[in-house]
């Protein structure tokens, strides 16, 4: 069965849809699926057993590109075709492909609905974005009702070259999605050293972005977690990060796709959340613990009062909160 599935996401979209395909796999062992998504989510889904070929693709490409890569779809005949993404390229795609069967996630415009076979609508269990993905395939495939974890291939794990004992270290990301979502360096730097010496850990690995902010951040907090801290520099890659986090016995980070790069290869984890959508985007399927702002509003707030409350609201975190979901979350997985 040859099916094309479109969702234009980052990596962390990738990873989530991997859950899905896992019981794709085991309900359809043949299937082979083409996904359409966006540049820089590839690594997420290289070597998924059950994808055959990922399409990377500008949304903002040009209309006669977008036609382009429509007629390559459609030269492959799909048995069927899912649009994961809502948004009006995704659907268009999947509407226009020519697969035999063609589904899509929500509610399209009056224009497209006519060629979809199926509309998949109404609320999930679980609104995380793993369950979302899943519930739609699960509508147009038949998959199993339970929820796998993510997945990452051990295939395309590259060495990271660092100087670490496997399982005698923890990874510190303290780059964020968001500006507001970094917790403050020096909190990082009390949980880090904390860990060390209390002897749950030998070292701190502390990972990085591309980007100078990130960088200049991770040396920062290596320079104030002193000489049992080694920074990644920024130079690894996704494969690289993936056997690095893989290795250790602790990923702590804030909301950012590297939190779920560390569920996908079933890492334990404990998240700092400050004012996110903490349920669609929480660690899935392996243990972790999460310490997080109540986002929700107060009666009355107006919108701006609003905004500026959670500007300030990961400032209330402290790192005992962290050192404790850490060190809970060590206990759990090795007693």
């Amino acid at each position: 069965m040859r099916i094309l599935v479109v969702k234009f996401s980052g990596l962390r979209g990738a990873l989530a849809t991997t859950a899905a395909f896992r019981s794709l796999k085991e309900r359809h062992p043949g299937a082979a699926v083409t996904f359409v998504t966006a540049p820089g989510s590839e690594p997420g889904l290289e070597g998924c057993p059950v994808v055959s070929e990922i399409v990377a693709f500008d949304p903002q490409a040009s209309a006669w590109e977008a036609w382009a890569l429509l007629n390559h779809l459609r030269r492959q005949r799909f048995d069927a075709a899912v649009a994961l993404g809502v948004d009006t390229l995704s659907r268009r795609l999947v509407a226009w492909s020519g697969a035999a069967k063609r589904a899509c996630a929500g509610q399209p415009s009056w224009a497209l609905y006519p060629w979809f076979h199926q509309v998949v609508t109404g609320s999930v269990a679980d609104p995380h974005e793993a369950s979302r993905d899943h519930a739609v395939l699960s509508a147009v495939f038949g998959l199993a009702q339970e929820v796998p974890g993510l997945w990452y291939a051990t295939s395309r794990m590259e060495a990271h070259g660092l100087l670490v004992e496997p399982r005698r270290y923890a990874v510190i990301h303290p780059g964020a999605s968001r500006v507001e979502q970094v917790f403050e360096v020096d909190k990082w730097a009390k949980v880090g050293r904390e860990l060390v010496a209390s002897r749950r850990v030998d070292r701190i690995v502390v990972s990085a972005g591309t980007s100078s902010s990130e960088r200049i951040m991770a040396e920062a907090l290596c320079g104030l977690i002193g000489p049992a801290a080694q920074p990644t520099r920024g130079g690894l890659g996704v494969p690289h990060l993936a056997k690095l986090i893989s290795e250790a016995r602790l990923f702590m980070g804030a909301d950012s796709p590297i939190l779920q790069l560390a569920a996908a290869v079933n890492t334990p984890v404990v998240g700092v959340f400050g004012p996110s959508d903490y349920i669609r985007s929480r660690p899935w399927g392996v243990l972790h613990r999460i310490v997080r702002v109540d986002t929700t509003p107060f009666e009355g707030e107006g919108s701006q009062d609003y905004r500026q409350r959670m500007d300030r609201a990961l400032a209330r975190i402290t790192p005992d909160q962290v050192i404790r979901a850490a060190e809970e979350v060590l206990q759990l997985s090795n007693p």
